[in-house]
């Protein structure tokens, strides 16, 4: 049935802002659409703008609920680690910052690319099962892990994210998708022999390797997407994500991304992003970083002056372009008591600013046995907020 949609309505709801410095929160806008030839009416909700470090982009609530991706929780992707899967999902938005605006556009999670769909993509290619496949086909050779360690599965993930634009004029419209696609640096796998005995192992991937086929099956990717009702013309932005190896205390990195213009079926020059970790204090830190190096370690020896004993100190640098983006720091304790929590996080919140500078954000987590202390985070130009847990 086609439907008539009625004149757009915008609705301002005045919201409470927060206590802590530089998280503001601003007006939320209800865009409310009324379909004429039916009595149900559709409620788009544009949630807050919240002022932060990251600029995160507002969500398009749909009858004031979130939309989850059909595909989440049902692919099965086979990324590493928590910290691979929660960086890969950040970052490909901060990957889309570079090409729609937070200010302009709305996200929603993917839903164009369902679970089914996408576990089809991560199988193997196969010209008769699973013609869809975006992994290779396997090798040759004389031995199942001979045939799989020769031709190893690269990509571990797919994920789609949508944008969406809006007015009191012609509601929220699609108006890019940008997918994320996962290769893998170490590829595991198990074989099985004749009396259902396992065998594990594990062969690295070539980068270079991983790149080629990234990119390769991106345009395929494309391809498909322009052959999918709504997404004939719609902007596609197509991101490569590099994963670290299983255990690493960084997650990887995004390094390629290109771009399709609207109705494009064959994606642009790729640009390389130059994304690095980095973890304090080890020696990659001391060779790369010497003078982070030396103040971390200058911050690590004040917190176990304060507490006259060891005290695990870990941080991680995130640096784009060799600019550090952000410096994140957790410190675990054993068990203490809130005045020592409370006097330790005013001790700390004394110190990062002198110790780390004021050119990108420090966030500095307390964690004990019992849980989370306290929280400490230095904006560039503000005063430090600290909160202490009850």
């Amino acid at each position: 049935m086609k439907k008539k949609w009625g004149v757009l309505s915008l609705v301002f709801v005045i919201t409470l802002t927060g206590c802590i410095p530089g998280l503001e929160r601003a007006e939320e806008d209800v865009i409310i659409v009324e379909e004429t030839e039916e009595e149900d009416v559709t409620e788009y909700i544009i949630t807050p703008t919240i002022e932060s470090p990251d600029h995160f982009y507002r969500n398009v609530l749909v009858d004031g609920t979130y939309q989850r991706s059909e595909a989440r929780g049902t692919t099965a992707h086979a990324m590493n680690n928590r910290i691979d899967i929660d960086q890969f999902e950040l970052g490909l938005m901060e990957i889309a910052s570079s090409v729609y605006e937070q200010e302009g556009y709305y996200f929603q999670e993917g839903s164009h690319l369902s679970g089914e769909l996408i576990n089809s993509w991560l199988r193997r290619y196969d010209e008769d099962d699973n013609p869809a496949g975006l992994n290779p086909a396997p090798g040759s050779g004389d031995s199942e892990e001979k045939r799989l360690a020769d031709k190893p599965l690269i990509i571990s993930h797919i994920m789609e994210h949508n944008y969406y634009t809006g007015n009191d004029e012609s509601g929220v419209n699609l108006s890019g998708v940008v997918i994320g696609i996962s290769l893998r640096s170490v590829y595991y796998f198990r074989t099985e022999d004749e009396d259902g005995g396992y065998y594990f192992h594990e062969k690295e991937v070539d980068p270079n390797d991983a790149l080629e086929h990234g990119e390769e099956a991106a345009q395929k990717i494309l391809e498909r997407l322009r052959e999918m009702e709504g997404l004939e013309d719609v902007p596609v932005t197509i991101a490569l994500y590099n994963e670290e190896a299983r255990g690493s205390i960084v997650p990887g990195t995004f390094v390629a991304m290109a771009q399709a213009g609207s109705g494009d079926d064959s994606l642009g020059n790729w640009e390389a992003i130059n994304e690095e970790f980095i973890t304090f204090p080890s020696s990659q830190a001391r060779e790369v970083q010497p003078g982070l190096s030396d103040n971390f370690t200058k911050f690590r020896q004040d917190i176990e002056t304060f507490f006259d004993t060891n005290v695990g100190v870990v941080g991680k640098g995130r640096y784009k372009n060799d600019t550090l983006q952000e410096l994140k720091i957790e410190i675990n304790l054993q068990s203490h008591g809130k005045a020592e929590i409370v006097a330790l996080t005013q001790f700390l919140s004394g110190k990062v600013e002198n110790t780390f500078g004021n050119n990108a954000p420090v966030y500095i987590y307390v964690e004990s046995v019992n849980g989370a202390e306290a929280l400490i985070v230095q904006i560039p130009e503000q005063e430090p907020y600290m909160h202490v847990y009850r």
